[in-house]
């Protein structure tokens, strides 16, 4: 249908038009029909509805990712028919409200949150980088502290696990105190790298060393937070030469024969020892910081309001999720 002819703009008169009211109802249908005309769509708009608009680069976005046949009209309209369908589900969906539930709403931040931080915040943290002279100064200011290495011990130990209780003890210290006994005579039969070598495997209720001769590897001469290791120690604590025994030791842990394999005395690390810790540390802390400033200047940007003082009034809360436990420094031996 052609376009209605709309005549040119004339000053408003006192009067009525030639043709009485009927011309007049005539100029103003003429001008309505003027007013109502419809806009054309912008070129790259594909669907409109209510709420909703389809554009190209929404069309080819989900034509990437659609499973389906080749490239045909027949395939493009269906592609177009499913996206009108998913716009409208979704107005649907607002109109209803769905989307200001805290759950989905806490959803869809995470998404949008995401976006940006892949958009505007990777890029920035993919730029940091750690200099020679960076990993030097923070070598140097931490040299005496931060890169020492404490004192360490290799142990191998036969164990049972006695619970504490009276026969149980009786019935192991004879087999721990005759081993002890072989071990200490000089020789060839029980080499200090070898801990007490094929002996551990009848003799300890240690599952993961019994194979290796009781081996433990090396352990920091401190104690820690798990009593296992902490009596180990407490048994080696004597021992100074590699190779020495420790006495056969009941506490409360079970009963112990502790033999030192080597010791190792606190040092400083070099740089090079040092270097891949550092640079990573160094490395996780910029981005931390880059990331702290990314956050500050959108908060910084748009003011709002808090109203704390509303915080008491909420009714009783849901406790909190509990915490993961700390794992122990060494995996428990199976009692």
């Amino acid at each position: 249908m052609p376009a209605p002819f709309c005549p040119p703009s004339f000053p408003v008169r006192h009067r009525l038009p030639r043709g009485g009211w009927r011309g007049g109802a005539l100029a103003v249908l003429l001008l309505a029909g003027c007013g109502k005309q419809e806009t054309k769509p912008e070129a790259d708009v594909l669907a409109r509805g209510v709420g909703w608009t389809i554009r190209v680069e929404d069309f080819r976005h989900w034509w990437t990712t659609r499973p389906g046949p080749a490239d045909s009209p027949q395939a493009r309209t269906e592609v177009l028919g499913r996206l009108m369908e998913r716009a409208s589900l979704a107005q649907a969906a607002r109109q209803a409200g769905m989307d200001r539930d805290p759950e989905t709403a806490t959803q869809i931040e995470s998404l949008l949150i995401a976006r940006l931080q892949e958009q505007q915040l990777k890029p920035l943290l993919d730029a940091v980088k750690i200099s020679d002279e960076d990993l030097h100064a923070a070598y140097e200011a931490g040299r005496d502290t931060a890169f020492q290495k404490p004192a360490a011990v290799k142990l191998a130990a036969l164990w049972f696990n006695t619970r504490g209780q009276p026969p149980l003890e009786a019935r192991y210290r004879p087999r721990l105190e005759e081993i002890r006994a072989q071990v200490s005579v000089p020789g060839e039969a029980f080499p200090i790298a070898a801990g007490f070598g094929p002996v551990a495997v009848g003799n300890t209720e240690h599952k993961s060393s019994r194979l290796m001769g009781g081996d433990l590897g090396w352990l920091d001469d401190a104690p820690g937070s798990d009593p296992w290791r902490n009596a180990v120690l407490e048994a080696a604590a004597a021992l100074h030469q590699p190779g020495e025994l420790s006495a056969v030791t009941a506490t409360k842990e079970g009963l112990f024969l502790v033999r030192l394999t080597e010791r190792r005395a606190s040092s400083i690390q070099s740089f090079e020892e040092a270097r891949p810790r550092l640079a990573q540390t160094l490395l996780e802390q910029r981005r931390r910081d880059v990331e702290e400033q990314f956050t500050r200047k959108i908060l910084n940007a748009a003011p709002v309001q808090r109203f704390d003082d509303r915080l008491p009034a909420l009714a009783p809360l849901p406790p909190a999720a509990v915490a993961t436990p700390v794992r122990p420094e060494l995996p428990a031996p199976k009692r």
